[in-house]
């Protein structure tokens, strides 16, 4: 195993760390002698093993001591300025990349648990700390947001923020960054809109906007915000937009997916969400669940059907993100045939549409920016 590999398969490369070296000598009595006590280093790679952790140190370049690994039992380590003793065993960033992945497969539920306690958490503090901005929604999309995630899926967090007040006053606003993106090695896909692309984009009744507002798990929310844009969102929605994303989706996916003998079985799934929220729309005029057991339940009303896609999900979540299997025929058959149908009630569909009111968008926006100043 060369040098590369090692790293890829026992430390994670990191740039916020800092280590104040406490002793040059470890428990098992192996002595450090080229560190100093009390002298601070940064730390170039973290990787934390079962029953021990190890660091390597920027600053030693060229000599002999580049890339080795010094137990981390001789330092107080911090991120950011923070001690952060004690906690970062337990935070998955640190993990020896192979442990995750161990932990990941074979303990997917515990690990979930660890991710969304400790490593998400900090990555949204590492965007607001990196672009100076503050975040005031940050949620789960995807299919850890609709349910049916497998054991080897990633998180897809989105999240709405806002800079401070200066930012906004230019007058070249197509020249300014209103995108944060950014995918950690942990598998968490970080992709942010600023505020008044968001808002924007609410006035226009933007359903995937509309599902992050929506989403069953939340790891962040302003209160003051959450209130307001809540109310907002009911005033903006648009049933007949809405049925035109959701059934151009669900024919996007059909054309690029489902025209080969065999495919993944979340794109059948994929597939079928789409089906079934243009049901729930025609029916309800409004947002359709996120959650997809809940948008199943409320537009399926046989029962054998509503079995045969309970069963899928449930090899779904059981197995990898890419599993091939083959969907039942009759399930097939019948998200078609609803298919059809909305290809052709699309057209015709045109119920009452609300207006969202720019002075309300506009007073949210005022409000949160000049809470940032």
């Amino acid at each position: 195993m060369n040098k590369e590999e090692h790293l890829r398969r026992y430390f994670n490369q990191v740039s916020n760390l800092t280590a104040v070296c406490q002793s040059n000598l470890t428990w098992s009595g192996r002595e450090y002698p080229e560190l100093e006590e009390g002298k601070t280093y940064q730390i170039s790679h973290i990787g934390v093993f079962s029953s021990s952790s190890y660091v390597m140190l920027k600053g030693f370049e060229n000599t002999e001591f580049e890339y080795k690994n010094y137990e981390a039992q001789c330092f107080e380590i911090y991120e950011n300025g923070e001690c952060i003793d004690g906690k970062y065993v337990n935070d998955p960033r640190f993990w020896a990349p192979y442990l995750r992945e161990r932990y990941k497969m074979f303990v997917p539920h515990e690990y979930a648990d660890d991710m969304e306690k400790y490593a998400i958490p900090a990555h949204l503090k590492n965007i607001e700390r990196e672009y100076d901005v503050r975040i005031l929604l940050a949620v789960e999309s995807g299919s850890r947001a609709w349910g049916f995630e497998s054991l080897s899926s990633d998180w897809d967090v989105r999240f709405i923020y806002v800079h401070k007040p200066e930012w906004y006053n230019r007058v070249e606003e197509e020249q300014q960054q209103d995108v944060i993106e950014h995918f950690y090695e942990d598998g968490v896909d970080l992709a942010g809109w600023e505020l008044r692309k968001a808002l924007s984009l609410l006035k226009e009744c933007n359903p995937p906007l509309l599902e992050w507002l929506n989403s069953p798990k939340v790891y962040y929310v302003d209160k003051g915000f959450a209130k307001r844009i809540h109310v907002a969102e009911k005033d903006s929605f648009n049933p007949v937009k809405a049925m035109y994303h959701y059934n151009h989706l669900y024919n996007k996916t059909n054309e690029r997916f489902l025209q080969q003998e065999g495919y993944p079985m979340k794109r059948f799934l994929y597939y079928l969400r789409g089906v079934l929220a243009c049901k729930w729309i025609d029916a309800n005029h409004s947002m359709p669940p996120v959650v997809f057991k809940e948008l199943l339940d409320a537009t399926v009303d046989d029962e054998n059907v509503k079995a045969i896609i309970k069963k899928l999900i449930r090899f779904k979540r059981e197995g990898k993100e890419c599993d091939m299997l083959a969907v039942d025929e009759s399930l097939v058959q019948y998200a078609r045939e609803w298919a059809k149908y909305y290809n052709k009630r699309v057209g015709t569909f045109r119920p009452d549409e609300s207006k969202a009111s720019s002075e309300a968008l506009d007073s949210i926006l005022y409000d949160m920016v000049h809470r940032h100043s």
